[in-house]
């Protein structure tokens, strides 16, 4: 609201145009003008006494009253402008003059023949400086009507005119008049806008360095916002790297338990078997040992098949998974003659070809083996949604799996209630490729509807 008021007040005014550009309260511009006026009028007092004396043989008292008053005007409104108060000082030095000129006209008798009443002239112009071409309009129309009464005056006879200008005055005293008169408007016009000129080239240069510090400010912002979005992606980073971190630590104290399954429990049992049989040998006893021998070498097989963690680099690609599922049915129905295997179609995911073909044989196979034995043995290789996440699967119509042979098929060294002599990992190594994709593998059982290994694959 109030920078509107200053755009409306500075549309109406010369002088608060000249406030907004160059702000004449802090640069002086007013009290250049009392300045002028009363080095004008300092010069005048003399010059009007020298040329009354010389041509005359008198000082010509009105004449040096009229140049004293303007004079003592000039250095009154000088000291108001000091004291802040301008527009007052303005208002009465332009009153002054205007007064002046007007009563001087009239009193002297010369009327417009008179030379001061060219003081109309710059009374008018500080006026519009100062006040607005409103007031200076108005100035100008009363200026008008002293000069027409003038006229009719003199037409009158109730003004000498220039018939009494000639009686008692000169041609040079109304020369000088005019002279000093325009030459001082002249003078102030021109001093007071090479002042205007000079503010307004500072303040344009003073806008270019705010406008050149603005740019440098904006740089630097933009820069900093550079700097902040990869200081957040280094710490997105750092975040991602401190969780697969904390991913690889879960997996390799898994791995660790798995190891320490094989050197607690797994050996010292195989080697405690083959001591029993070597201390008590019979006929039975070379089976024994070479049972227990070859679940060693299975044991170390598999050991091996986790291979080391430095794993080789994941590289993800759009892969066709109905073709791959297919061709390694097609290379189990070989071996699981009597197992029908079903290959969803249009099955679609993103991972490592190598070991997305490796966990599906990991759980093709162990599908089949658990169903192998049944009237109307099925594999069925599909995908579907859960808490809206694709996940594929592998199932079977085989014996239920409890909750504790469930547990089991991740510890595969345990053989707690077992008596098997062979070691399948391959659930281990397809859990691990499902988590080296960003995903997980998990398994459900049902009786009468067998079990299902589901996996996930993470974002692609």
């Amino acid at each position: 609201m109030q920078a509107a008021a200053q755009a409306r007040q500075a549309a109406h005014s010369p002088r608060g145009i000249l406030r907004i550009a160059t702000p004449l309260g802090a640069l002086g511009g007013d009290i250049l003008v009392y300045k002028s006026i009363a080095v004008l009028a300092a010069i005048a007092l003399p010059a009007i006494a020298i040329a009354n004396w010389m041509l005359r043989s008198t000082v010509s008292w009105p004449q040096l009253a009229i140049s004293a008053a303007l004079l003592a005007s000039a250095l009154t409104c000088w000291a108001l402008a000091r004291t802040g108060r301008r527009d007052i000082a303005g208002a009465l030095l332009i009153g002054l003059l205007w007064s002046a000129t007007t009563i001087y006209a009239f009193q002297s008798g010369y009327g417009m023949h008179s030379a001061v009443v060219f003081i109309y002239l710059p009374c008018v112009l500080y006026t519009a400086l100062f006040f607005g071409l409103t007031i200076a309009c108005a100035e100008l129309a009363l200026t008008v009507v002293a000069l027409v009464v003038m006229y009719v005056a003199e037409e009158a006879g109730r003004l000498g005119g220039a018939a009494q200008f000639s009686r008692q005055g000169t041609n040079f005293n109304f020369l000088l008049g005019v002279i000093l008169t325009s030459a001082g408007t002249l003078i102030v016009s021109v001093i007071y806008h090479r002042r205007i000129e000079h503010d307004a080239r500072r303040l344009a240069a003073e806008s270019d360095q705010r406008r050149l510090a603005m740019e440098q400010a904006q740089l630097a912002q933009a820069q900093l916002e550079t700097s902040n979005a990869r200081l957040q992606a280094a710490n997105g980073e750092l975040a991602a790297r401190s969780r697969q971190h904390a991913l690889e630590t879960v997996r390799a104290r898994r791995d660790l338990d798995l190891c320490h399954d094989v050197l607690g429990k797994d050996i010292p049992a195989s080697v405690g078997a083959m001591r029993a049989a070597l201390a008590a040998p019979d006929e039975g006893t070379e089976a024994r040992l070479r049972r227990e021998i070859t679940h060693i070498e299975s044991v170390a097989g598999a050991l091996c098949g986790l291979r080391s963690r430095a794993e080789p680099e994941l590289r993800r690609e759009p892969l066709a998974l109905t073709p791959l599922a297919q061709d390694i049915t097609r290379a189990m129905r070989e071996r699981y003659a009597r197992v029908r295997f079903d290959v969803d179609p249009n099955l679609k995911a993103s991972g490592d070809r190598t070991l997305m073909r490796e966990l599906l044989g990991h759980l093709v196979k162990r599908a089949a083996s658990a169903c192998v034995n049944e009237p109307d043995a099925l594999v069925h290789v599909g995908s579907g949604s859960r808490d809206g996440r694709v996940v594929f699967f592998v199932s079977d119509n085989g014996p239920h799996m409890d909750e504790a042979a469930r547990e089991r098929l991740f510890r595969p060294f345990d053989r707690a209630g077992t008596q098997e002599d062979t070691v399948d990992i391959g659930i281990v190594s397809a859990r691990r490729i499902a988590e080296r994709h960003g995903g997980e593998l998990f398994v459900e059982s049902a009786p009468a509807r067998g079990t299902a290994y589901f996996f996930t694959l993470g974002a692609g």
